[in-house]
């Protein structure tokens, strides 16, 4: 069964997340390697679907979720029955229990860190995704992560989905700090992110 759900967020022609593209083979490639044999795959902006369906070839199941009903319903012809459809906007509908595995192939999401924090919400622990670097891919832990603070300086990548340098002085940056990244929580932009939320009820004064 693929249900459709009818109660869609329209999108506004500015809003670059809702648009959707396929990606090259080597990004496919790359987000499948991550995959394992028993994971319940939870596909965030599953467009045509081309990518759940090669998950659900080596997967025990994959919901993939859609909000552009043109784009998803011209993919749904013969689905495995491992692999079920949602028309629906993923930062509202309901994130099922169980999943193991989330997928976020959207190199301009500007909604990373609800993503992570509702799939963490639903007891899922790995993200595949290219959206934080906005190149290439990555398989993010969703457990807690080390605070930004107490990351040694370098490249740092957040769960609110920010990513840069921590400063050094120039004459300590070597070659293997500027080749590796570590995850952080509760990086500059969250805190300016926080600060912003806390001035919004004195702005409307």
């Amino acid at each position: 069964m693929n249900p459709i759900d009818p109660h869609i967020r329209s999108a506004a022609p500015s809003d670059w997340e809702a648009v959707w593209a396929p990606y090259d083979e080597a990004t496919y490639s790359a987000a499948l390697d991550f995959l394992e044999p028993d994971d319940v795959v939870l596909d965030l902006g599953a467009g045509d679907l081309r990518f759940a369906r090669r998950a659900a070839s080596r997967v025990r199941r994959v919901i993939a979720v859609e909000r552009n009903r043109p784009v998803l319903e011209a993919g749904l012809d013969g689905l495995p029955g491992n692999l079920s459809a949602v028309c629906a906007d993923a930062l509202a509908w309901p994130f099922p229990a169980g999943i193991t595995a989330g997928v976020l192939l959207m190199r301009h999401c500007r909604h990373f860190a609800d993503y992570a924090a509702r799939l963490r919400a639903a007891g899922c622990r790995r993200l595949v995704t290219n959206a934080r670097w906005g190149m290439g891919g990555e398989c993010v832990a969703l457990d807690p992560q080390m605070p930004y603070w107490a990351a040694p300086p370098g490249w740092y990548a957040c769960s609110c989905g920010a990513v840069g340098f921590k400063d050094a002085p120039p004459e300590e940056i070597t070659a293997g700090m500027l080749a590796t990244s570590h995850s952080v929580e509760d990086c500059p932009a969250c805190l300016a992110g926080r600060m912003a939320s806390s001035l919004q009820p004195w702005s409307r004064r």
